[in-house]
């Protein structure tokens, strides 16, 4: 797809779906989230999360276990693969919930039709949770899923929206995790430094918005430290360029 600049100038971005990865010219272009994936380690967080489903799993499962319909191998494998099945089922919500926003968004710029609401409750309850933000605040679309481009330090990435909130130039993204991690602030201002080149306007505020799929609830976390975040993402810019190359001569 092109990307236009506030300054005349174009670039042609091109998007591996089922990869998930980005190309100019047939040179590989860096996402924002692998950047941040690969220099930032979640251990911490998902160790403890994985065990704790399998354990949940386990005890689900015990009594099945106990009268003999679950073998031990059987017991064995529900509680290895647990998280995995987890993290699919939230993977697919997410996608659903990033889906209904971005119709509804382009249905304001009228782009699309209103979408219809999902059967699945939790996706449904994350849904309610952007609409009752976007009832609480004056928001004026700008784009939805848009992609963006750096033309300074070769990186892309898909921001969720574009909007003017309560009279603030902004970027959005939209998560349906169970926290805000402090590194989502360095995704947005990823995002911000190549709007800002696309729009050729200072972005005022990076806005994280947590859906909460079990309470309905959002959680909305906005940063106006852009120029910082976005230093300290340029740092792992570099240290993710650093570790492909090292990887590369480990595979030469």
């Amino acid at each position: 797809m092109k990307i236009e600049f506030h300054d005349g100038e174009s670039v042609e971005l091109e998007f591996n779906e089922a990869k998930h990865q980005y190309h100019m010219d047939g040179e590989f272009v860096p996402a924002v989230t692998s950047v941040l994936s690969t220099t930032i380690a979640k251990q911490q967080f998902l160790m403890p999360w994985a065990v704790k489903i399998g354990a949940e799993w386990f005890k689900d499962n015990s009594e099945a276990f106990s009268q003999a319909e679950i073998s031990v191998e059987d017991m064995v494998t529900g509680i290895k693969k647990a998280y995995k099945r987890k993290s699919a089922g939230a993977i697919d919500l997410g996608r659903q919930v990033h889906e209904w926003c971005e119709q509804a968004i382009l249905w304001k710029l009228g782009q699309a039709e209103i979408p219809s609401m999902p059967s699945n409750e939790e996706a449904t309850n994350s849904i309610n949770a952007f609409r009752e933000w976007v009832k609480q605040n004056e928001v004026e679309w700008l784009a939805a899923e848009q992609r963006v481009y750096s033309r300074t330090h070769n990186y892309a990435g898909t921001v969720d929206a574009v909007a003017r909130v309560n009279g603030e130039f902004t970027v959005i993204d939209f998560k349906t995790s169970t926290r805000i991690y402090e590194e989502y602030h360095l995704q947005v201002a990823a995002y911000a430094k190549c709007v800002e080149s696309i729009y050729g306007e200072p972005v005022e505020g990076a806005y994280i918005l947590r859906f909460d799929k079990e309470s309905g609830d959002f959680e909305a976390s906005k940063s106006n430290h852009i120029d910082t975040d976005f230093l300290t993402f340029s740092g792992l810019l570099v240290g993710y360029r650093g570790l492909t190359k090292l990887r590369s001569r480990g595979k030469g």
